[in-house]
C-alpha cells in the first residue's frame, strides 16, 4: 500500500505565503538538525548495556559502571533539550507565519466572500490555523524522526541479519496494519463528517427562523430532517469505529509477538552462537526505535496531507486576490468629475441570460438620482454594481477618473457609501456600527447620526453611542435599524451613496428627515443614487432612470421623466406601481 500523493504547491505568482515559506527553510533546516541530533543520541542507551556486558561485568568496575552511566545521563538529558528545542523552534514558527499571514488572507477571504464565493474565503481562512497547529504539532518531528527508522534497523542487521529480517518485517507489516486502518476509516469519517455539517447547518436555520418553524407548524418536520442527519452522522462513524477498532485487535497482538520473537531470536543466539547477552535488550530497544518512528509518521501523515492542501488552497486564494495597495487616485484632493455607468452588463451565474442590458448613464456632483421600474427589472443589482458590490460582466461605473471596484479595495472605499435593502448591523456597539467598524472620530459618528435623524434617539438609549448591538441586532426594530444604516452610509466623506428602498420603513417624519439629508448630500458635492418603489422620494432627485426587463428604458431630468412616463396613473402602474397614486411630481421638502 502506498501514502496518498501529495503535490506541494509551486506558483509562479509571488504572493505572501511564497515568501514566507521561503523563509520558513532556515528555521526548518534546523529542526532538522536537532532531530539528527536527538535520534543519534537515541542510540545511547543500547551501547550503554553493550558496554556494561562487556567492560563492567567482566572487570567488575565500579568506576568504569560511574563513568559510562555519567556519560549516557548527560547524552539522554541533551537528546531531551533538543527535542524541547526543536519543539519551540517550530512553535514559535507557526505563531510567526500566523503573524505574518494572517492580515492578508483575511483581506483576501473578504475579497473572495464578495466576488460571491463566500465558502471559498471562509474556508481559506481556517486553512491559515489548520497550517499554524500543523507546524506546531507533534507531526513534524514525528515525521523526521521517521527517516531515523532504516538506521535502527540497520543496527539490528548488524548485530545479526535474522534479527534484522524479522525486525523489518515486522515493521513493515505493522505499518501495513495501520495504513490499512486509515484508509478503511477515511471515506466513512468523511461522510460522518458531512452529515453532521449538515445536521449543524439545518440546526442553525431552524433555530434562526424559529418563530416562523413554529409558526408555521414545521416544527416536527425541521426536527426530523436534523435527527435524520444526525444519524447519518453516528452510523457512518460507528462503522469507522468499528473498522479501527479490528485493525487494533489485530495490530497490538501482533506488536507483542513481534516484541516477544526479537528477544526469543536473540536469546537464541546468545545460546546458540555464543553471542554477548546484551544483544537481547540492545534488540528490543533497536526495534522499539524502529517501530515508534514509523507509527508516529502514519499518525502524522494525515495532517501532513492537510496542511499541504490548506496550503495549496491558500496559495491559490492570495495569486487570486493580492492585497489592495493604496491608490493616489483615491485621495480626497482628486478632481470631482462625476460618476459614469457605461455600457453596463450582469449575466445571471452560469448562463448567457443578462440581468442587465448595457445601462448607461452619467451624473454630475451634487446630483441626485431616482431608480424606478417594476419588481424584478434589475434595479438593485444596478445599485450593487454602482456601489462596486458586483463586478460587471462588461462595462464600469467610474467615479471621479477611477474604476469603483478599485475604490473599494483598501481605504478607497471610504469615499462610497451604501444601504442595503436587507440591513445587517455589523459591530458590538451603535459606535461600531455607524463609524463602519473603524477606530473613528466620534465627532463623525455623531456628524453622522445627526444626518440621518438618530443621534436624540441613540443619546436615549442606556450608554449612548457605546450600547451593545443586542442580540445581533434583532433587539432594534426595522426602522431604527434603517436609520443607523442611512447613518453609516452617510459616514465619513463619501463621494457616492448609494440607497437601496431607504424609506421602506420609515413614517413620514422619517421621509422627510431623509429628504433633508440627501439635500445637505448635494450641497456637499456628493452623488447619491436612490433606489425606490415609493415615489415620494423623487421630490429629492435631479434626474430619473427608469428599468424594465434590466435595460434603461429612460433617462432623464426628473421634471421630463415625470411629464412623460409619470404622469398617466394607468402607464405609471405598469413602470413602478406605487406611482399610479402619485400621478404628479412630489414638491421639494
Amino acid at each position: 500500500m502506498l501514502m496518498p500523493p501529495i503535490r506541494f504547491p509551486i506558483l509562479p505568482v509571488r504572493t505572501p505565503l511564497n515568501v514566507a515559506l521561503w523563509a520558513c527553510a532556515g528555521p526548518i533546516a534546523l529542526v532538522f538538525a536537532y532531530s539528527c541530533s536527538y535520534n543519534l543520541l537515541l542510540f545511547a542507551p543500547s551501547i550503554y548495556l553493550l558496554q556494561i556486558y562487556d567492560r563492567v561485568l567482566s572487570s567488575r568496575s565500579g568506576d568504569t559502571l560511574l563513568m559510562l552511566t555519567l556519560i549516557v545521563a548527560i547524552a539522554v538529558a541533551v537528546g531531551g533539550v533538543l527535542d524541547a528545542l526543536r519543539r519551540a523552534v517550530l512553535g514559535r514558527l507557526g505563531a510567526w507565519l500566523d503573524d505574518r499571514l494572517r492580515p492578508c488572507v483575511l483581506s483576501a477571504s473578504l475579497e473572495s466572500a464578495f466576488r460571491s464565493d463566500s465558502t471559498r474565503g471562509t474556508e481559506a481562512y481556517r486553512d491559515l490555523t489548520v497550517l499554524r497547529q500543523f507546524v506546531e504539532s507533534g507531526a513534524g518531528p514525528m515525521l523526521f524522526d521517521a527517516l531515523w527508522a532504516l538506521p535502527f534497523l540497520g543496527v539490528l542487521f548488524l548485530i545479526h541479519p535474522l534479527l534484522g529480517v524479522m525486525g523489518g518485517c515486522s515493521v513493515g507489516l505493522l505499518f501495513a496494519l495501520t495504513l490499512a486502518g486509515d484508509l478503511l476509516t477515511e471515506d466513512p469519517l468523511l461522510k460522518s463528517g458531512a452529515a453532521l455539517s449538515r445536521s449543524y447547518g439545518r440546526l442553525a436555520i431552524a433555530a434562526g427562523n424559529v418563530h416562523l418553524i413554529r409558526a408555521m407548524g414545521m416544527f416536527d418536520g425541521a426536527a426530523r430532517m436534523i435527527h435524520h442527519d444526525a444519524q447519518d452522522a453516528r452510523r457512518e462513524h460507528e462503522l469507522a469505529l468499528r473498522r479501527s477498532e479490528i485493525i487494533m485487535l489485530a495490530a497490538k497482538p501482533l506488536r507483542a509477538l513481534s516484541q516477544v520473537l526479537i528477544m526469543g531470536a536473540a536469546a537464541w543466539l546468545v545460546l546458540d552462537s555464543g553471542k554477548n547477552p546484551a544483544i537481547i535488550f540492545a534488540a528490543m530497544l533497536m526495534f522499539s526505535r524502529a517501530l515508534a518512528p514509523v507509527e508516529g509518521a502514519i499518525a502524522g501523515w494525515k495532517s501532513l496531507v492537510t496542511a499541504v492542501s490548506a496550503c495549496q488552497r491558500l496559495g491559490a486564494l492570495l495569486a487570486a486576490f493580492p492585497a489592495p495597495e493604496e491608490d493616489a487616485k483615491t485621495s480626497a484632493q482628486q478632481v470631482h468629475s462625476g460618476l459614469v455607468v457605461e455600457n453596463i452588463g450582469v449575466r445571471l451565474p452560469g448562463t448567457d441570460h443578462l440581468l442587465l442590458k448595457g445601462a448607461s448613464f452619467r451624473l454630475a456632483p451634487g446630483e441626485c438620482l431616482g431608480v424606478i421600474g417594476p419588481s424584478g427589472s434589475g434595479k438593485s443589482l444596478l445599485g450593487q454594481v454602482i456601489a462596486g458590490l458586483s463586478v460587471p460582466a462588461h462595462g464600469r461605473v467610474v467615479l471621479d477618473n477611477v474604476d469603483v471596484t478599485l475604490l473599494r479595495e483598501g481605504r478607497g472605499s471610504r469615499h462610497l457609501g451604501y444601504l442595503p435593502e436587507d440591513i445587517s448591523l455589523v459591530g458590538e456597539t451603535v459606535n461600531d456600527v455607524i463609524g463602519r467598524l473603524d477606530d473613528a472620530d466620534r465627532r463623525k459618528v455623531v456628524e453622522a447620526a445627526r444626518l440621518a435623524g438618530i443621534h436624540e434617539t441613540i443619546m436615549r438609549l442606556p450608554l449612548g453611542y457605546d450600547t451593545v448591538v443586542p442580540g445581533g441586532e434583532k433587539g432594534f426594530s426595522r426602522g431604527y435599524r434603517q436609520r443607523l444604516g442611512l447613518a453609516r452610509a452617510f459616514f465619513g466623506s463619501p463621494r457616492l451613496v448609494v440607497l437601496d428602498e431607504p424609506n421602506a420603513s420609515l413614517d413620514y417624519a422619517g421621509e422627510r428627515m431623509l429628504l433633508d439629508a440627501i439635500e445637505q448630500l448635494k450641497r456637499a458635492d456628493v452623488i447619491v443614487v436612490v433606489v425606490t418603489h415609493r415615489m415620494g422620494i423623487l421630490a429629492a432627485t435631479d434626474k430619473i432612470a427608469i428599468l424594465d426587463g434590466g435595460a434603461v428604458i429612460a433617462f432623464g431630468e426628473s421634471e421630463a421623466i415625470f411629464e412623460q412616463h409619470l404622469s398617466r396613473p394607468q402607464v405609471a402602474s405598469q413602470i413602478a406601481p406605487a406611482a399610479a397614486a402619485a400621478p404628479a411630481r412630489p414638491g421639494p421638502p
